[in-house]
Order: structure tokens, then C-alpha cells, then sequence
């Protein structure tokens, strides 16, 4: 009986040393048997990398094998979507594969796997896969980290960047801006704002630590607002009923609206100053 595949193992759990021929089959399969993944994590290809990756593959053949496995009478694409569309190019009708038996559930984790090794996923790409097997496998932020063998604060990071506007998430797939940069304009409290700053990024051409530089100057430019100081009435009262009650009172609002604020820091405390408050009230009946 096949094992199942470990996940956090990287292609070393699909190709394993040593093939087991039971497990794994490495055959040359008809490319038009062959259709892609609809939960490949990677959405964009470039065209001028294709057709290089193309030229290469019709010098040199496809040297390392793509990975799919049987759905029905036809094969999905596991790993290795660049090569089988450049053998398209090429002119190739045949192209190397591992044939693999992955349940339908680990097909996402295997292809995340394979993109992010090769480092092949824009930032955005990475971010919606992420959120795709939070939302589809039993995972949390901590156990996807460990699974593909990096830190929670990089997975949670990294899924932030959805949260931006699309106008820059598109800047970023288009490599117009950099995960650095969109770690910056995150913090942000206005999109329209972020977009702005995104744009004078993308038109003069600054880097990340040249956007920290002008937000930072940004910042410092906003002229500063001086808290409101409190009414003498209110600091009066907030002093007589610290005094009454053996706890310090703060007022929050004016002589018309607000609310009396009565911290305590323990049970014993708590319960004092519940008794001074019904004594008042046993008083008045």
C-alpha cells in the first residue's frame, strides 16, 4: 500500500530516492492527455521566458520531468506547468512525467510546494494559495508554516497583501512593485491614499527604503494636534472622587457627555469599591 504523501517535504516526497515503480511511474506521455491544474497557485506566465524556455527545450529537450497524476482516462498537471507549455511551443507532442497517485486534497500543498522552491510565485500568487488551503484543508497560520517549512508572521504577512487595494495588487504581480514596497503601503489607513503613494513609487523608480524615507517625512510634515486639556470642573471632580473612593477616577468627556472610568486591580479592590458605591446608595434610601 502507497504511503501517504508527507506534506513540508518538498519534491523530495513526490521523487523520492530510489523510484518505487509501485508509487511512481516516469513515462513519456502524449501532451494533449495532459490538462492543467485549476488550483495551480501560479496564474501568470511570461511570454518572453516562454518562448526562451521554448528555444531551450527544442535544443535540449525537456530535461527534467514534469510531475501529474491520473484523473480518469487523462493526466492533471501537478508540477512543471513552464515546461509543458514551452513543449507546446517547441513543437513537441510528447514530454517526460512522473506519474504520481496524490489524493485530490494535497494537490494544492504539492503545486504550492514546487513554486515556491523554484521561487516561481509573485507575491500575490503566494498570498491567494495560502488563503485557498486555509480555506480548503484543515490548517491553521501555525501548522501551514510548518508544513512548508517557514515562519507564521511570513504566511500572515504575506496573506495581508490581499487586503490591499487592486489597483497595487496588480503592481505587484506585474513586478512593478516589490513585497517590500507593499509591506509599507499596508499601513496605511486610506486606500486612495495607498494607491497614490503606490504610483509615485512605480514613476520614479524609488526603492523600499526610499518610500520609508518620504513617509516618514509625510508623517512629520502633518501638523501635530494638541490633546484637548480638561475642563477645571472635570479635573476637580476626577480629584474629590479619587479621594472618596481610595481608587483613581478619570473622566472621558465634558461637562455635558462622557463616562466615569473606576480601574481596580483586584478582587479585594473590586469589591471595596462596590461597597462604597451601594453604602452611597443605602444612604440616599
Amino acid at each position: 500500500m502507497a504511503k501517504r504523501l508527507g506534506l513540508g517535504k518538498g519534491l523530495n516526497a513526490l521523487i523520492p530516492q530510489g523510484l518505487d515503480e509501485e508509487k511512481t511511474t516516469l513515462v513519456d506521455v502524449d501532451i494533449d492527455q495532459i490538462d492543467p491544474n485549476p488550483e495551480q497557485p501560479r496564474h501568470r506566465f511570461d511570454e518572453q521566458l516562454l518562448d526562451e524556455l521554448a528555444a531551450s527545450i527544442k535544443h535540449n529537450g525537456v530535461i527534467q520531468p514534469i510531475i501529474i497524476t491520473r484523473v480518469a482516462n487523462r493526466y492533471q498537471l501537478i508540477a512543471g506547468e513552464r515546461r509543458w507549455r514551452a513543449a507546446q511551443r517547441a513543437g513537441f507532442t510528447r514530454i517526460p512525467a512522473v506519474v504520481r497517485e496524490i489524493p485530490v486534497g494535497e494537490r494544492l500543498t504539492v503545486a504550492l510546494l514546487e513554486n515556491i522552491q523554484r521561487q516561481e510565485l509573485n507575491p500575490i500568487e503566494e498570498a491567494m494559495a495560502y488563503r485557498n488551503l486555509l480555506d480548503q484543508k484543515d490548517f491553521t497560520q501555525e501548522t501551514l508554516a510548518q508544513n512548508l517549512g517557514k515562519s507564521r508572521a511570513s504566511i500572515s504577512n504575506t496573506i495581508r497583501l490581499l487586503k490591499l487595494p487592486p489597483s497595487i495588487q496588480d503592481m505587484i504581480e506585474d513586478t512593478r512593485l516589490t513585497f517590500g514596497h507593499a509591506k509599507c503601503l499596508i499601513t496605511m489607513n486610506h486606500d486612495e491614499e495607498a494607491v497614490i503613494w503606490a504610483e509615485k513609487v512605480v514613476k520614479e523608480g524609488w526603492s523600499v527604503r526610499e518610500l520609508e524615507k518620504r513617509l516618514h517625512q509625510a508623517k512629520d510634515a502633518q501638523p501635530k494636534i494638541k490633546p484637548k486639556k480638561k475642563d477645571v470642573f472635570i479635573k476637580r471632580a476626577e480629584r474629590m472622587l479619587s479621594r472618596c473612593i481610595g481608587a483613581t477616577v478619570s473622566i472621558k468627556g465634558d461637562e455635558e457627555k462622557g463616562k466615569v472610568v473606576i480601574p481596580y486591580s483586584s478582587q479585594d479592590e473590586l469589591q471595596r469599591i462596590y461597597d462604597w458605591l451601594t453604602q452611597q446608595e443605602e444612604m440616599e434610601d
